[in-house]
């Protein structure tokens, strides 16, 4: 019995959103049901419209995988490439666009082929500009608000990447020595 709680608990840990929105179902589901139902036909409305979109994140990590020389990444976006890699994460997070769920598997490949962690703070930091935005955000925010904020927050993406690269290196070595 204890080996299958221990299993359980394992899954549970790693799967605690899904645990966590079946419970809340449950819950739904016990109070008002109709409305429960039209939550659920919601989110699952919700998930063959993004369903697409997550397929074909799905192809190019795997093309990115394949295609990609790891030498070249890291030679590019690793440890060795300075702050020439942080500038160009900074560039390419105003760039990409998309939701987070799409843009997180393609980072984590690229990660793997060598990227540092700074780059992938970089360019998660600099997100929240979206240049095709821009001129929107300045028709309702004006100039002043637009310009200090898209620098600011384009700038400080690069030190948030180095912190967050000093963390993830700490946690790493941290976990190399319980082992």
């Amino acid at each position: 019995m204890s080996g299958l709680f221990s299993v359980f608990w394992s899954w549970l840990r790693k799967q605690w959103l899904l645990a966590l929105t079946a419970t809340l179902y449950l819950w739904a589901f016990a109070v008002d049901p109709q409305r429960a139902r039209l939550a659920l036909a919601a989110g699952g409305h919700t998930l063959l419209s993004v369903s697409v979109l997550i397929l074909a994140v799905m192809g190019l990590v795997g093309l990115v995988q394949a295609w990609t020389n790891r030498d070249a990444i890291a030679g590019l976006l690793g440890k060795e490439s300075g702050v020439r890699a942080l500038l160009l994460a900074a560039l390419c997070g105003t760039l990409v666009i998309g939701p987070p769920y799409l843009i997180f598997p393609l980072l984590m490949s690229i990660r793997r082929q060598g990227a540092r962690w700074a780059v992938i703070g970089a360019v998660l930091g600099a997100y929240a500009v979206k240049l095709p935005m821009i001129p929107l955000e300045i028709g309702f925010l004006g100039w002043r608000f637009s310009a200090t904020r898209s620098l600011l927050t384009i700038l400080f993406s690069v030190p948030i990447g180095l912190l967050v690269e000093w963390v993830m290196e700490r946690g790493e070595k941290a976990e190399e020595k319980r082992l």
